[in-house]
């Protein structure tokens, strides 16, 4: 299917340069450091997850299979993003339009950011510690 098929009639056009539409695969952790960059649409593979704590980006959860709804609940527990609601196995625009509002547009969303932030500092603090520990440890040995 190609771009033009799968999106709106006029939707190119209407985004022009205020957005970037990417056929294939796009370079996702560079995408998510942009400081426009409001929420992070994902099926909820654990790599995306994260990504997304990495850079500090709220997650839309779209999840379908294999681990990823339990991700997804994980995400909507940590209160770090929200869940599209789907119509029987389907996801519909409308639910995945009230999602992104959520995290884009509301009082929740910014919540959520300041939640996915916290997460985000935490992470790289205790990821400093574990690092500068694991190099301790190196040269102890070397020196032995």
């Amino acid at each position: 299917m190609s771009l033009d098929e799968a999106l709106p009639k006029g939707f190119i056009d209407r985004v022009g340069d205020r957005g970037l539409i990417v056929e294939g695969w796009a370079p996702q952790a560079k995408i998510l450091t942009h400081s426009s960059v409001g929420g992070f649409v994902s099926h909820c593979g654990w790599s995306s997850i994260l990504e997304a704590i990495t850079y500090g980006v709220p997650v839309i959860c779209m999840a379908r299979k294999l681990d990823h709804p339990i991700t997804s609940k994980l995400v909507v527990e940590l209160g770090i993003g929200v869940e599209v609601r789907r119509d029987g196995e389907e996801f519909t625009r409308g639910e995945i339009a009230k999602a992104i509002k959520k995290v884009v547009v509301e009082e929740e969303g910014r919540e959520i950011g300041r939640k996915v932030d916290t997460l985000r500092d935490e992470v790289r603090r205790k990821r400093d510690v574990e690092i500068n520990a694991a190099v301790q440890r190196i040269v102890q040995l070397a020196q032995a």
